[in-house]
């Protein structure tokens, strides 16, 4: 590994440092206008700490227009901290090179929220620009010495491990939410994975379809909740939108991933669920997991068996099989 990349995150702490010092507290005539109001809608006289230390700012002619910034065209000590931090954060885009930081500083947070702005900036993070993934088992093959880690612990099968409390979780979300642009629908929406259904299937065919690919590939189905009919006989509303959850499991798996994490169990079983949405269009959607997410873990705890690996992976891949059969309607 190079020194510029062991050193690069360092150098990049060095600099942000400089770069919010060289900042000053007074109100910038660059500053993009937020109206009346300064940051999170507190007037600007208000701010009871200097803006430029938390926010860069963007200045004049920055290229930031209606909200979205454009590439190439960032406040220059922005784009010359970016140059230097981008390649230690691992962001292969240069779309990102100072483009994200300096729309953290303009009034259209709006549109930097969009789902298009945010696919774009994760696809720019591109780990392997910093870590190259191993030939084996999917892990990096480099490890950074200095990373702060936990050591290796040799935990029994099916430990449940020791959690923390409500309140503290209540405390840590509560600031999370307090500080994150993004809505509740937004986290949620990124956590599903959907996919539309096709104009010409129907709802019952598309349940028919599902249920014939699990049994192809060995999925049980081990519940089915018609949620619709339950609010249509409570509310006695006959226009209720249609939706219905359907619970698919593959015992052996499952053992195996509990005693690994037995808290793995409020995720099971595998759920898919098919709805109708306010225009009338069907929708099927899972919970997004993905054990490659867990390709560059440097927590040597976070490894897993090659044979749990692949189980997990033949699990995802039998879900979106089973999806893609209501979504087209293939039997």
């Amino acid at each position: 590994m190079s020194k510029v990349r062991v050193l690069g995150p360092l150098l990049s702490g060095l600099l942000f440092c400089a770069t919010a010092l060289g900042q000053t507290s007074t109100p910038q005539p660059s500053m993009p206008a937020y109206g009346a109001h300064g940051f999170g809608g507190v007037p600007g006289g208000a701010m009871p700490f200097p803006l430029g230390a938390f926010m860069p700012h963007v200045g004049v002619g920055s290229g930031v227009h209606h909200g979205m910034p454009t590439p190439g065209a960032v406040d220059p000590s922005m784009a010359w901290m970016m140059s230097m931090m981008g390649p230690a954060l691992s962001m292969a885009n240069p779309y990102l090179y100072g483009q994200w930081m300096a729309a953290m500083a303009n009034p259209g947070i709006d549109a930097m929220t969009q789902m298009q702005a945010l696919e774009a900036m994760m696809n720019a993070f591109d780990p392997e620009s910093m870590l190259p993934k191993g030939a084996e088992g999917g892990y990096p093959r480099i490890k950074f010495p200095w990373f702060p880690t936990q050591t290796f612990s040799a935990t029994p099968d099916n430990t449940v491990s020791a959690s923390i409390s409500s309140e503290a979780k209540r405390k840590a979300f509560q600031t999370m939410m307090m500080v994150s642009p993004m809505s509740m629908r937004d986290m949620i929406s990124i956590m599903a994975e959907k996919m539309p259904v096709a104009e010409d299937v129907s709802f019952d065919d598309a349940v028919d379809s599902m249920k014939l690919r699990a049994n192809e590939i060995n999925f049980k189905l081990v519940g089915h909740n018609a949620l619709w009919l339950d609010v249509r006989a409570i509310s006695g509303d006959e226009n209720t939108p249609r939706v219905e959850i359907f619970q698919f499991c593959d015992a052996m798996v499952a053992r195996k991933v509990l005693d690994h994490v037995p808290e793995f169990v409020v995720f099971l079983p595998c759920r898919i669920a098919l709805l109708e949405d306010t225009d009338k269009k069907l929708w099927v959607m899972t919970l997004d997991w993905d054990v490659s997410w867990m390709d560059f873990a440097q927590n040597p705890n976070s490894n897993l068996s090659a044979e749990l690996r692949d189980d997990a992976k033949r699990i995802r891949e039998g879900i979106r099989y089973i999806m893609e059969g209501a979504a087209t309607g293939d039997f």
